[in-house]
């Protein structure tokens, strides 16, 4: 039997049966390459019949690939990216004019102090590029892989071997800080560990702890979580007008804190410093659009978010899900 020929392939179907694979939507996939829906809806259709394959099924709710195409998840990436970069080599990249969009995974508390100014800046002077924000979440790493997103912005310190065979670059570092009504009758300018122990506080992460949170259980402090949330920015919302307590970023408090009446104690036991970094695949690397957003976001930092002077005591172990 003769090998497939790529002549019985529509080549302009590509880049839609990637989209398609990404998505598994039909209403996504179209609008990840800016199409209508109807004319994704006729792609898909003539990708079911070239591969004699449903590519896409229902289940339930939600559609889900079959089995034939999830293998073709990888091969199809790696395809594309080799001809982007055979299209694409030497090309320049302008902000003010090109269009593209970005997908920068990150907690709610970098959305809040990075990626909102970025987002500002960007509005202003160019506004034909568009970053989409998704949280942090365990297939992440595998979205990073598979081209679903651009960045993964996530704390070194926790360790991720997985990511760790990504490119990174230090963005900035912060401190945390307990945090409690401005009015709390039992706190005053220090929570002692016996404080923190017996007031109700707020777990951040549910099953998997923070940083914090890991620190705190590593030196013994047997904590009374009342309430547990899965990001910082609820956390600081539940406090005002409770006896509760949490501990969040000190730049995330500088946002929120004083304008829904919050403020700061010092602990008495130390707590690491917190880093940012962000990781992207290497093959991004070169890529002028791509380099162009890795040096804004840097930019960004060294500017708007510098470093602050501090003794770095090291990394905990076993910390999840992040800063």
């Amino acid at each position: 039997m003769p090998p497939p020929s790529l002549s019985n392939f529509n080549m302009d179907l590509l880049v839609p049966l990637h989209a398609l694979l990404m998505e598994r939507s039909v209403t996504k996939a179209a609008e990840r390459v800016e199409v209508t829906q109807p004319s994704m809806s006729t792609s898909l259709a003539k990708l079911r019949r070239h591969f004699n394959e449903p590519l896409l099924v229902r289940d339930g709710r939600r559609m889900v690939l079959t089995p034939f195409a999830e293998s073709l998840v990888q091969p199809v990436t790696e395809m594309l990216e080799a001809i982007r970069e055979v299209v694409g080599a030497n090309a320049a990249f302008d902000p003010t004019t090109d269009r593209r969009v970005f997908t920068v995974t990150a907690s709610d508390y970098v959305a809040i102090v990075l990626l909102r100014p970025l987002l500002r800046e960007i509005d202003t002077a160019y506004p034909h590029v568009q970053i989409k924000v998704a949280p942090l979440n365990h297939g992440m790493v595998d979205q990073l892989r598979r081209g679903q997103c651009d960045l993964v912005i996530w704390p070194p310190m926790i360790q991720d071997k997985e990511l760790e065979t990504f490119s990174s670059a230090t963005l900035f570092t912060d401190e945390f800080v307990a945090v409690v009504d401005q009015d709390h009758p039992e706190v005053g300018d220090v929570l002692t560990s016996d404080q923190l122990c017996t007031l109700p506080y707020v777990q951040i992460g549910g099953p998997q702890p923070t940083i914090a949170d890991t620190v705190l259980t590593q030196l013994g402090l047997p904590l009374r979580a009342v309430a547990a949330t899965d990001n910082f920015t609820n956390a600081a919302c539940l406090l005002p007008g409770t006896r509760m307590v949490a501990v969040i970023q000190r730049r995330l408090f500088d946002q929120l804190g004083p304008s829904i009446g919050l403020r700061t104690v010092a602990l008495d036991v130390p707590l690491p410093r917190l880093v940012e970094s962000m990781y992207w695949h290497p093959r991004n690397t070169v890529d002028p659009a791509h380099r162009w957003l890795r040096e804004r976001v840097l930019r960004l930092c060294a500017t708007d978010l510098p470093d602050r002077p501090h003794d770095d005591p090291g990394p905990p172990r076993g910390a999840r899900p992040g800063g």
